[in-house]
């Protein structure tokens, strides 16, 4: 069986948690209450997962041309209009007034 997924073909690629993550929660066919599941992730104190998840996201929002390819936007299909705008919003809805800058 060939891996459809960025982060199965690249398990240790730039931003494979992140795209994953998004991918599970954010995509247009997931359970409406997904995006409020993550909410209540990025919240938990101790998940390594959600860990290595808010580093990448503050790198892609720092530099969104660091993102490989269309992974992002062709698993999350989001209305945002940028990938940057994505991200920003995701950052806002998950970390509120925290500085995306560590």
């Amino acid at each position: 069986m060939t891996a459809f997924y960025y982060w199965e073909q690249h398990p240790d690629g730039p931003f494979a948690t992140l795209i994953n993550v998004a991918t599970s929660y954010c995509h247009p066919e997931t359970d409406y209450d997904a995006y409020d599941a993550l909410k209540r992730r990025a919240k938990r104190e101790s998940d390594p997962e959600m860990d290595v998840f808010k580093s990448e996201l503050r790198a892609a929002i720092q530099d969104p041309s660091q993102l490989p390819g269309n992974e992002l936007s062709r698993n999350v299909q989001y209305d945002d209009g940028s990938p940057e705008a994505f991200l920003r919003r995701l950052w806002r809805d998950l970390y509120g007034d925290e500085p995306v800058e560590a």
